[in-house]
C-alpha cells in the first residue's frame, strides 16, 4: 500500500500527459507510468483497473478546454460562412500549438483493441457531453443561416466541419512524426479547406 499512497489519480495522469509529450503514444504504458513514478505497476492499476479510464481522465479536461475554445470563437460570427470559418480555425490553431497534447486526445485511443470493452461507452459519455456541446454551438449558428445551409443538417455540417479540422491536424503530426515537411504551408493549407467548407451549396447559388 506504501506505493500506492505515494501516487494519486492527477498524478499519474500528469506523468502520462509528459510520457505521450516526450515520447509519443505507444510509450504510455501502465509499466511506464509505475516507472516514471516509481512504484509498481500494480500502485498504476490500483486507481486504473483500464487504460480506457486513463484517457478518459486525461481526455476530458482537455476535450472541455477545445469545447469552450470554439464556442467562445463562435461569438461574434454573423453568417454560417462566418461561424465555420471561425469554428475551424479556431480548432485547428489551438491543436498546432500543442502536436503532442493532440496526439494523446484523437489519436492515441485509435490503436487499443480495447475500445470494444465492456462498459467503455460508459466510460466515454462525458467526452461525449463535451463533444457535443461544440457541435451544437456551432450547429445553432448555422441553422439560423439557411442561405448557407441549403437544406443540409447544420449538426451534420457541424460534425464534419469538426472532423475535417481534425484531420488536417493530423496530417501535420503524421508530417512532424515523420520529420517530412509538407509541400504547403499550413497557412495555406488551412485556407484551402476553409475556402472548401465556406462554399455556399448549389442550392443556395
Amino acid at each position: 500500500m506504501a506505493g500506492r499512497s505515494r501516487v494519486t489519480r492527477e498524478s499519474i495522469v500528469e506523468h502520462a500527459r509528459r510520457i505521450v509529450a516526450e515520447h509519443g503514444t505507444a510509450a504510455l504504458t501502465f509499466q511506464a507510468l509505475a516507472g516514471a513514478l516509481g512504484v509498481s505497476k500494480q500502485a498504476i492499476i490500483y486507481w486504473y483497473p483500464n487504460k480506457w479510464e486513463l484517457i478518459r481522465d486525461f481526455s476530458l479536461p482537455e476535450l472541455r478546454i477545445e469545447a469552450d475554445i470554439l464556442i467562445a470563437a463562435l461569438g461574434p460570427a454573423t453568417t454560417g460562412a462566418d461561424a465555420m470559418e471561425r469554428f475551424v480555425r479556431a480548432l485547428v490553431t489551438h491543436h498546432l500549438k500543442d502536436l503532442g497534447r493532440f496526439r494523446m486526445l484523437y489519436l492515441a485511443p485509435q490503436f487499443d483493441e480495447r475500445a470494444a470493452a465492456p462498459g467503455v461507452v460508459e466510460l466515454l459519455a462525458p467526452i461525449h457531453a463535451a463533444t457535443s456541446s461544440m457541435y451544437g454551438a456551432l450547429a445553432e449558428r448555422l441553422a439560423a443561416d439557411p442561405n448557407f445551409t441549403g437544406g443540409e443538417d447544420p449538426r451534420r455540417l457541424a460534425v464534419a466541419a469538426h472532423m475535417a479540422g481534425i484531420g488536417l491536424v493530423t496530417m501535420v503530426a503524421l508530417a512532424a512524426a515523420m520529420d517530412d515537411p509538407m509541400a504547403h504551408r499550413i497557412e495555406a493549407m488551412l485556407d484551402a479547406l476553409i475556402a472548401l467548407l465556406t462554399r455556399m451549396p448549389a442550392a443556395a447559388q
